[in-house]
């Protein structure tokens, strides 16, 4: 990142433009620094060679600084209409609306693009503001903001992306929840007490193919064969589920179909399962307070899904394969650390 020069007795500084400087190279030789870039001048480091030496320096800001910008100024305004028609146009509505809301909370001001510090700052500030909000929250946020400023590099409209991992708030790992195949038989259990067969689907569903609460509600009949599904994923990518080798799913869906409902997600809001899971938390919480139901919500049972395939020995390719995401994500976000039953399942199996 360029920074302000200081002066020195090795360094003549642009009395304007504080990112520019002439200075003394090792070789005794004078070259020029321009935000950071450094270019030979030819001349040796003297006195009399000083004035020369600032009108080499001079030019080179005004073709290289100033000339760029005014030929080719963009906006922060111009990347996010640019970026939002070409990126989140395609994504989920639920993905739509958190970009909408970082435009909201950061981009209040129309800033020059290539002026990189000054939105930095002003990000910076802008954190400093949001004490309310989790650091997860603002780590995320500025993760998607980051996102947005690569795209302006891609498109050439920017040098460099005001978003540095240092500004990324640093957030202690947090043990990974995951519920087991015993918190889904008395999530069965319960629904079907309360008449709410689908639910009871649903719930069994999202534990046997790892899918997120939105791409559970994406899902159509019209995506399902019968030997997979397709699943419209995070960030518009799509994968494919198998059924064959998950012969429950494949029943699971025959029997909402079977009920009516225009699609296997039964619901079109995330509230509405959300709401669903919760009325059923705070019931099964007081009657099994071993279990922790206060604490389950689609996305730990997301969780659990993968830890079950892990157990029952799918590979880590596969699994990833299935659940949409990488390694990295997986191991540091998803998989029980230690994961006991698994390292005796597999001692098991040698002899010690």
């Amino acid at each position: 990142m360029p920074r302000y020069s200081q002066p020195s007795e090795n360094r003549w500084l642009h009395p304007t433009y504080r990112k520019a400087y002439c200075y003394r190279y090792r070789n005794g030789m004078v070259y020029t620094s321009v935000n950071s870039v450094r270019k030979a001048t030819g001349l040796v480091w003297h006195p009399k060679n000083k004035k020369l030496a600032m009108d080499i320096l001079e030019h080179r800001i005004q073709t290289e600084v100033l000339g760029k910008n005014l030929q080719r100024t963009k906006y922060v305004r111009d990347l996010l209409e640019r970026f939002f028609a070409d990126r989140v146009s395609k994504l989920a509505p639920a993905t739509q609306i958190r970009y909408k809301r970082i435009v909201k909370y950061f981009f209040y001001e129309n800033w020059p693009l290539y002026d990189v510090q000054l939105i930095r700052t002003k990000i910076l500030e802008r954190m400093n503001e949001m004490t309310n909000y989790s650091l997860y929250y603002i780590r995320k946020m500025l993760t998607d903001i980051k996102g947005i400023f690569n795209y302006g590099i891609e498109l050439e409209w920017m040098d460099k992306n005001p978003i540095v991992n240092s500004m990324l708030p640093t957030i202690k790992k947090k043990e990974v929840r995951a519920v087991t195949s015993e918190h889904i038989e008395k999530y069965k259990e319960f629904f079907l007490s309360k008449n709410k067969e689908p639910m009871a689907l649903v719930v069994e569903f999202a534990y046997l193919t790892a899918m997120r609460i939105q791409e559970i509600i994406d899902l159509t009949w019209e995506d399902i064969n019968d030997r997979f599904f397709i699943i419209k994923g995070k960030g518009g990518r799509d994968r494919v589920f198998p059924l064959n080798p998950f012969p429950r799913v494949k029943e699971i869906l025959t029997k909402l179909k079977e009920l009516g409902f225009d699609r296997p997600g039964i619901y079109r809001r995330q509230q509405t399962l959300a709401k669903n899971l919760k009325l059923a938390n705070d019931e099964l919480s007081m009657l099994y307070p071993e279990m922790h139901f206060e604490k389950v919500t689609f996305h730990v049972i997301r969780k659990g899904a993968i830890n079950n395939w892990r157990a029952l020995g799918v590979e880590t390719e596969v699994r990833n394969m299935l659940s949409g995401h990488t390694q990295a994500v997986e191991r540091d976000y998803y998989l029980v650390v230690p994961d006991v039953n698994l390292i005796e399942s597999k001692l098991t199996k040698i002899k010690l």
